[in-house]
C-alpha cells in the first residue's frame, strides 16, 4: 500500500507511541484522524507536529471502550475524510494500576474494556467500512507482556495476549481484502515509566539483548512497514530489543 493520501485513524494518538506513529504516517503523505480520550492538549500538539511535516489531521474525542463513542468516532472520520484505509488500535491503559490480588472487579473490567474490547469495537467498525471499500489494514498495539507470560501485570498481560489471538483470528476471517497485524513493543520510554525507580528500570533494560530502550520512532516504523506490506496478515511483530529471545 502506498500511503500517500491514505486515511489513517489512530486511537490514543495524543502522546507517546500514538503521536510518534501519527507523525511518521504524515511523513509518508497520509491523512490522519487523531483520537484522544481526555488529553485534548496532547492531541492538539500531535496535530501541530503533523502539520509541521506538511500533513493534515482532524481531532476526534472518543472513549474506545464506549460503543456509542466508537460509532461517533468512525462516523466523524468518514464525514471528514470519506474513507478509512488504516486503523491503528493504540489506545490502552499502560499497565495494571494495582497488584492483582488488590484489584477490584472494576479495576479488571476497566482494563479489559479499554485494552481488549476497545480494539474489538473499533475493528468491527473498520471492517464494515473496509469491506465496502474493498481493502484496508487493521493494526493493533500488543506488548511483550502478551507473549508467553507477562511478569507482574497480570490483567494487562491477559488483555494483550487477547490482542494477539484477536489479531490472528480476525486476520483469517477478513482475508484476503483486509490485512490484520500487530506490533508488540518492548520497553519504550513513555510516561508510564516516569515514577519507576532506577533499579527497576535497569532490571527491565537488563533483560533485553540490546541493553537499551526501544524508541517510539522505532515502533512507528514497524507500523508503517505493516501498513505498506500487502503480503502479511495475522502476524505479531515484536520490536523489543531482543527481550523475547531470553
Amino acid at each position: 500500500m502506498n500511503l500517500t493520501e491514505k486515511v489513517v485513524l489512530i486511537t490514543g494518538s495524543s502522546s507517546g507511541i500514538g503521536r510518534a506513529t501519527a507523525v511518521r504516517f504524515a511523513e509518508e503523505g497520509a491523512r490522519l484522524v487523531v483520537n484522544y480520550h481526555v488529553n485534548r492538549k496532547g492531541a492538539e500538539e500531535t496535530r501541530d507536529a503533523i502539520i509541521k511535516k506538511g500533513g493534515s489531521a482532524i481531532l476526534v474525542q472518543a472513549d474506545v471502550s464506549d460503543p456509542k463513542d466508537v460509532e461517533r468516532l468512525f462516523q466523524i472520520a468518514l464525514d471528514h475524510c470519506g474513507k478509512i484505509d488504516v486503523l491503528i488500535n493504540n489506545a490502552a491503559i499502560g499497565t495494571d494500576k494495582v497488584p492483582f490480588m488488590e484489584a477490584s472487579f472494576e479495576d479488571m473490567a476497566e482494563m479489559i474494556r479499554t485494552d481488549l474490547i476497545g480494539p474489538m469495537l473499533c475493528a468491527q467498525m473498520a471492517v464494515g467500512i473496509m469491506e465496502k471499500q474493498g481493502a484496508g489494514k487493521i493494526l493493533n498495539t500488543s506488548s511483550i507482556r502478551g507473549w508467553e507470560h507477562g511478569g507482574r501485570a497480570i490483567v494487562y498481560s491477559a488483555a494483550k495476549a487477547g490482542i494477539n489471538s484477536f489479531t490472528r483470528t480476525l486476520a483469517k476471517q477478513v482475508a484476503p481484502r483486509i490485512q490484520v497485524n500487530a506490533v508488540a513493543p518492548g520497553f519504550v520510554k513513555t510516561r508510564s515509566y516516569d515514577n519507576m525507580s532506577r533499579e527497576m528500570i535497569d532490571f527491565f533494560i537488563g533483560q533485553t539483548c540490546l541493553k537499551r530502550w526501544v524508541t517510539e520512532e522505532e515502533i512507528a516504523d514497524a507500523f508503517v512497514f505493516l501498513a505498506k506490506n500487502d503480503a502479511m496478515t495475522g502476524q505479531v511483530i515484536y520490536v523489543d530489543g531482543g527481550f523475547t529471545l531470553k
